[in-house]
């Protein structure tokens, strides 16, 4: 069995790869292949080549007319009309009402203060105070009676506070 071993069972005939080249010559000159391919090329044809090729490529590069999907004069309509609006816009809003602006800035300081978001005592006030804030107020008597003063006093100034200020 091991003899038989790397046989593959293939012959070839005795000095076959010797003569196959002659064979195959034998063959091909036998079968009636054609002389010529069928294809003619006409005679001047690839000295005119150059010339005629430059000819079809001037005359195919006419311009293209080119429709735009919007035509530039309607975007100068547009700039008119919108630089029309901005001056005019510009030129009748000039009344601004300052009025409401520092109301609502006062409201806004306020409502600040209420909340408890402002840290200041009463002498951290009263030191940004000078007297000439004073001078502009007047304080008429008719305006507030003694009783109505020492009742204001006794009912939201505690007695400690009272002894300390006689």
């Amino acid at each position: 069995m091991k003899k038989n071993k790397n046989i593959s069972g293939f012959k070839t005939p005795e000095n076959y790869f010797e003569s196959f080249e002659e064979h195959l010559f034998a063959k091909i000159s036998e079968e009636n292949f054609p002389k010529s391919t069928g294809h003619k090329v006409p005679d001047g044809y690839f000295q005119n080549l150059e010339d005629r090729v430059l000819k079809t490529v001037i005359n195919s590069e006419k311009p293209k007319k080119v429709i735009p999907l919007f035509p530039k004069k309607y975007f100068g309509y547009a700039a008119a009309i919108a630089a029309c609006l901005l001056i005019g816009f510009t030129i009748f809003n000039t009344k601004t009402d300052n009025s409401s602006l520092d109301s609502l800035q006062l409201a806004a300081i306020d409502t600040y203060i209420e909340d408890g978001n402002l840290n200041l005592d009463l002498y951290d006030l009263t030191s940004y105070i000078d007297d000439e804030d004073f001078t502009d107020l007047n304080f008429d008597a008719r305006q507030f009676s003694e009783t109505a003063l020492e009742n204001y006093i006794l009912e939201n100034i505690d007695e400690e506070t009272l002894i300390n200020e006689q």
